[in-house]
């Protein structure tokens, strides 16, 4: 996982309450927290960014700081739908902000400048999900205040010239009903994961 671990492992282990087998887990090299089936980028068993299948129909799909590698994430969603069965769970979370990588702040990842001499194309984060809800919710407000140290004044703006595909919450939810959850990690590791409690649509 990560350097944010301490924090966001119980986050997980707090909001991810409901899980019904068979779970498929993507993403994950590793893993203690939850039982299922590993699809984990780093054995390359599983591409975000392929025409990826699972192999078979899942119960509960949990997709933890992962989803942000996919360059249509769109299709990500509808790939989670068609792999999930009927009433089927799926947890997927994305997140802002770069806290340790880098000198300098960024709430996202700009292709072409510092950042890409990090990450390629393979290894880079390429969306979030966003809805102007979350400007109203107490943790994304912490972010706001938090980065304004950075310069960023207007963290939507923000988010749409930086990220390179943005996901709405209104297409995930032509699919799944959807709850989200946000948590803010202060300094030194500023960051904001928005997760999502969707259940899949008949």
């Amino acid at each position: 996982m990560g350097k944010s671990d301490k924090y966001i492992i119980p986050f997980y282990k707090e909001k991810i309450s409901q899980t019904d087998s068979p779970i498929a887990l993507l993403g994950f090299s590793n893993n203690d927290m939850f039982d299922g089936d590993l699809y984990g980028l780093s054995l390359g068993n599983w591409n975000i960014n392929s025409e990826w299948e699972l192999d078979k129909k899942y119960n509960t799909i949990i997709c933890t700081r992962c989803a942000y590698f996919a360059k249509d994430p769109e299709d990500f969603i509808t790939r989670c739908y068609n792999s999930l069965g009927e009433n089927g769970l799926l947890y997927v979370d994305w997140g802002l902000g770069d806290h340790w990588r880098y000198k300098d702040f960024k709430v996202g990842w700009l292709k072409g400048e510092e950042h890409e001499g990090h990450y390629f194309d393979g290894n880079f984060l390429w969306s979030t999900v966003w809805d102007d809800s979350f400007l109203e919710d107490g943790e994304c407000k912490r972010f706001s205040k938090a980065i304004k140290k950075y310069g960023y004044e207007d963290l939507k703006a923000s988010v749409k010239k930086e990220v390179p595909y943005m996901l709405t919450l209104n297409f995930v939810k032509k699919y799944f009903d959807v709850r989200y959850d946000i948590l803010t990690i202060e300094e030194p590791y500023l960051q904001m994961y928005i997760l999502l409690s969707c259940r899949r649509l008949r």
